[in-house]
């Protein structure tokens, strides 16, 4: 690949000395205008050749595909009506991106609350393959994983490692997706780090971070979430007519004293400029999840005891005297319904 890389650039490079030989005569006299002239032959140059074959931060490589994101969603978040916002939130941020007459003032800030099991990995994996032609694997998107990146240990290195790495990405495309998981597991004060990056800054180490995007997952919240929505049900609201404002209250109120939140800057000063809950499922919705994960497998008829056994393990709550919503969510589906495929192939064979 390496080698591959090296005679690439070395083609470009020739390719520059034949077509911008007399563009550096003239330099000298059109000034600025062929300097910005010869930076636009170089990126359709490198558009065309090197980027064919290496990622780059470029529209083929970033498409911010957002119709593909809301196809995505209708086919496979079930229950979720307020994440479908996450199309306007995404689409309104790539429009400033676009155009310089808008232009983002801060980086887009996204945090993910709920219950285990009801989607947040999940939107978080789809907004990726959207908005990047390799989703999760391209190299302007970064996970963490709460504990595991940042438990309490050597905290003052990991800090200077974060930045180090965030500025690194950022630098090679302003439009990266930084995504930090499990928040309620990381150690307080990690997010303080990033503090500038999220805030109105022009540039933060000379890094512009206004195109970028950051989201924060976490089950902070979902018990609260979870009252809420039971609350509304008893003022007669139906599950598709709650709106943001209606839990952006608790969850931020939660957050601001648990996990890696616990008197976080981008909380007390308003950073995070979306709060998306995602409210616990019901029975309906644990069905429809089923059913998909059935599909994945090829399965598009599960059978009545194949669909029983599946949703076996699925208990409810809050409590037995309010048996709602699934405890769990989808969440052990995954590997769940394969085990239970296997099982019915081995009965049809006997």
């Amino acid at each position: 690949m390496e080698i591959r890389n090296n005679i690439l650039l070395f083609s470009i490079l020739l390719t520059l000395l034949q077509c911008g030989y007399s563009e550096f005569i003239t330099m000298s006299l059109l000034g600025s205008a062929a300097v910005a002239g010869l930076y636009h032959k170089w990126s359709t140059i490198k558009d065309n050749t090197y980027c064919r074959y290496v990622e780059c931060c470029n529209d083929q490589h970033v498409p911010f595909d957002i119709n593909k994101l809301k196809l995505t969603l209708t086919q496979k978040m079930f229950g979720q009506p307020l994440v479908d916002e996450l199309v306007n939130i995404l689409q309104a941020h790539k429009e400033a991106v676009n155009d310089p007459n808008k232009i983002n003032k801060k980086a887009l800030v996204i945090s993910l609350h709920g219950w285990p099991g009801v989607g947040k990995n999940y939107a978080a994996t789809m907004i990726a393959e959207a908005l990047y032609a390799k989703g999760m694997h391209s190299k302007y998107v970064k996970l963490y994983m709460g504990k595991k990146d940042f438990d309490c240990s050597n905290l003052q290195q990991k800090k200077e490692d974060l930045v180090a790495t965030l500025n690194s990405i950022v630098r090679k495309c302003p439009k990266s997706l930084i995504i930090f998981d499990e928040i309620h597991d990381m150690c307080p004060s990690v997010l303080d780090t990033i503090k500038p990056m999220l805030d109105h800054h022009h540039a933060v180490d000379g890094i512009d971070y206004r195109d970028s995007i950051f989201i924060f997952i976490s089950n902070i919240g979902g018990q609260e979430i979870a009252t809420k929505l039971l609350e509304l049900y008893d003022q007669g609201a139906k599950r598709n007519d709650v709106e943001f404002h209606d839990f952006e209250p608790i969850i931020r109120r939660t957050a601001y004293f648990q996990g890696g939140f616990e008197k976080a800057a981008a909380i007390a000063n308003h950073l995070i400029d979306h709060y998306v809950p995602f409210l616990p499922l019901e029975q309906q919705h644990v069905e429809m999840c089923a059913l998909a994960e059935f599909r994945s497998h090829a399965i598009y008829h599960p059978t009545k005891e194949m669909m029983a056994e599946a949703l076996s393990v699925i208990t409810y709550g809050p409590n037995e005297d309010q048996p709602i919503f699934a405890n769990n969510g989808c969440k052990r589906f995954t590997r769940h319904i394969p085990y239970v495929i296997q099982k019915n192939k081995q009965k049809t064979e006997l």
